[in-house]
């Protein structure tokens, strides 16, 4: 499973330099088909979120806190899954929007000119029908398997998905700077390029939960707890404790996950 889902990441992210190389794309037309592809990624992680709570009846998805937790006006609000997922993906994904499309139409605008900026709506069209049917694809792939997969798989996945939100924040605020520094329009888009696809193929493969973390803390840490704590009675033992609490609390809410919601 590992080596499709590698194949669909290479795929979606192949889609917008094969439009660059080889179909002439403009700047624009990328930039606009990347936030496309977040929007899209949120609508279908949600879509699987939905199918795997119907299909599963995991009591995972009613807990609280599976990805952080939401705060609201400064007080914590009960959402499940979906609720943490959606409440954020989509109104980061349309905030996104606004800075892509002042990018798009106001910088790019001015530079009408400019080939590498100028808008086809004949493109990103073209482009945004080839992300949605590869997305719809991988979609399908594992609504096959739904009902057979755990919490945890979607609980990974939709953190998985989660960062890739903020990725694309990233990439548009460092690619601005380094459109200010080149002043080439190609800096904003292999920006974005190189850390979307970097952060696709990292969360890809992994697996994101408490049986894979370490029995004991990074050695480093225990040797800063010592120089730190060490006098007030904590120190390296005390991190190994609090380490290995935190690993059996987790493998519980774990077992706890994958019960059934009573009818």
């Amino acid at each position: 499973m590992f080596w499709l889902r590698l194949l669909f990441v290479l795929l979606i992210n192949a889609i917008p330099l094969y439009g660059i190389g080889y179909l002439g794309w403009s700047i624009s037309v990328v930039l606009l088909l990347f936030w496309v592809e977040n929007l899209l990624v949120a609508f279908f992680t949600s879509a699987r979120i939905v199918l795997h709570r119907a299909l599963t009846r995991k009591l995972g998805h009613v807990r609280t806190g599976q990805l952080g937790g939401v705060t609201v006006n400064g007080k914590a609000r009960t959402f499940g899954l979906f609720g943490e997922y959606a409440i954020v993906a989509f109104p980061f994904t349309l905030v996104h929007g606004i800075f892509v499309f002042a990018i798009v139409f106001a910088i790019g605008g001015g530079r009408g000119d400019d080939p590498a900026w100028q808008f086809s709506f004949e493109q990103f069209r073209y482009g945004a029908l080839q992300m949605l049917g590869v997305m719809a694809i991988d979609f399908l792939l594992d609504a096959a398997t739904m009902r057979s997969r755990s919490f945890a798989w979607i609980k990974a996945y939709a953190g998985q998905r989660m960062g890739r939100v903020f990725v694309l924040h990233l990439g548009i605020i460092f690619g601005m700077w380094a459109l200010a520094a080149s002043e080439s329009p190609y800096a904003v888009l292999y920006t974005i390029i190189v850390l979307k696809t970097l952060w696709d193929l990292a969360a890809g493969g992994s697996t994101a939960n408490a049986s894979a973390m370490p029995a004991e803390p990074p050695r480093w840490t225990t040797k800063l707890a010592n120089r730190v704590d060490k006098d007030k009675g904590g120190g390296a033992a005390k991190m190994r404790a609090d380490w290995k609490r935190s690993i059996d609390d987790a493998k519980r809410a774990a077992i706890e996950d994958e019960k059934v919601e009573p009818a």
